[in-house]
């Protein structure tokens, strides 16, 4: 097939530079032994926790399957190198993304299992994703005669998913719209559905009337003859509080990942989930400043007593959250150091008044190490919502490991 110039094979970056270093002091600068090092920050994804969370995420609804939200790169962890790991799990009925060409990624990439494009597609992929089994939303009257027009112009069958707006007001077919565009894709032979679904908003009470919502919405189609496919809604906050909400299948993002959608939840001491990733990078700088000092643009970071500190390559323009600097923390080594400043390229580590710490020192700043630097950790200390501690720019370089 002749490739498109959007398509394109997603590649892990390992390929990260060496950088060897003499042994000696300069100034006040430490440099560790001669040795390889890292230059740029990394990710290390764990395939033994990715598939316990998905053990554990089905158990929380009563056995029912897993629809994974890989959304937005898998919240920049990697969606095709999750999607592969979950694609060897028995609880994963398939995987559910917004863009288009993440889907043809997947496909490229070796992932058999069912892929629903929750979003729209641009008409010059339409054709790859036909070819690669991308399940294709209705999401509206004018996504449906996108599709109408796209199955004029193939000889294959189209797997179509009918996505109903229950009342969160984003995306979807309007409620009361959808029983009709169901009836007109179930007489165009050339589609079939595969899917039914909706996504319910966080308030209980509203939630609880999408749901009700949905189910009259699919006994209608039952009343008419029309197929409903695989039926879900549930996303992360909803699996814990509304067991109502698991229909056929569950369909969880953040929790994957081995977090929960808020510090502290319930049901976390019940169904034990997996820090699923680290995010890494290796120390470029060891500097003691003195008294007087101050660190950033803006001198936010004011040195009291003369201390060492740490620069590390990785910034908010990576996607580690700014916040870190009012309470997070970071691993080297066997010791948890404080940040004290982040911005869009670098983070600075208080060492105290004496270290060990070298540069080629490799640093933790998000993983299972320690409780303060899991991903609910970090949002505990910043402050911040657990959704925001993982947003990491695609480019990152991304390891597979078996296990931690």
């Amino acid at each position: 097939m002749k490739q498109d110039r959007r398509q394109f094979i997603y590649r892990s970056l390992t390929g990260l530079a060496a950088i060897t270093v003499s042994p000696h002091v300069i100034g006040h600068s430490l440099f560790s032994k001669t040795e390889p090092y890292f230059s740029k920050p990394w990710i290390e994804l764990s395939k033994a926790a990715y598939l316990n969370n998905a053990s554990q995420i089905s158990k929380m609804a009563g056995g029912k399957p897993v629809v994974a939200v890989l959304k937005n790169n898998a919240y920049g962890l990697g969606d095709v190198q999750v999607a592969k790991i979950l694609d060897n799990s028995p609880h994963i009925a398939g995987m559910a993304i917004v863009k288009d060409d993440r889907g043809i990624a997947m496909r490229n990439e070796g992932v058999s299992k069912p892929i629903l494009l929750m979003g729209d597609f641009d008409s010059e992929l339409a054709n790859a994703l036909v070819d690669k089994e991308i399940t294709l939303s209705v999401f509206s009257q004018a996504s449906l005669q996108k599709v109408i027009t796209l199955a004029m112009e193939t000889n294959k069958q189209i797997e179509v998913a009918i996505y109903v707006d229950t009342g969160l007001g984003r995306m979807g077919i309007p409620y009361q719209e959808a029983t009709g565009i169901a009836q007109e894709i179930a007489k165009n032979g050339k589609l079939s559905i595969t899917q039914t679904f909706s996504t319910l908003t966080t308030p209980k009470d509203f939630a609880e009337l999408q749901i009700q919502r949905f189910e009259n919405i699919t006994n209608e189609f039952k009343e008419k003859g029309v197929p409903t496919g695989l039926k879900h809604l549930a996303p992360s906050y909803s699996l814990l509080d509304l067991p109502e909400s698991y229909q056929e299948a569950v369909r969880p993002g953040i929790l994957l990942h081995g977090t929960f959608p808020e510090a502290k939840m319930e049901a976390s001491s019940q169904f034990p989930l997996e820090v699923t990733y680290r995010l890494k990078a290796p120390v470029i700088r060891v500097e003691k400043l003195r008294a007087g000092d101050t660190i950033g643009f803006s001198r936010f970071y004011k040195i009291e007593k003369d201390e060492w500190i740490a620069t590390l390559p990785v910034g908010w323009a990576d996607g580690y959250n700014s916040g870190a600097e009012n309470g997070a923390f970071v691993l080297i080594g066997d010791k948890l150091h404080p940040v004290v400043n982040v911005n869009a390229s670098h983070t600075n580590v208080s060492l105290g008044a004496k270290t060990t710490v070298k540069v080629g020192d490799v640093a933790t700043l998000i993983g299972p190490e320690k409780s303060e630097i899991t991903p609910e950790g970090f949002a505990e200390l910043v402050e911040g919502h657990n959704y925001l501690q993982i947003n990491y720019k695609e480019s990152i370089p991304k390891k597979i490991y078996e296990t931690f």
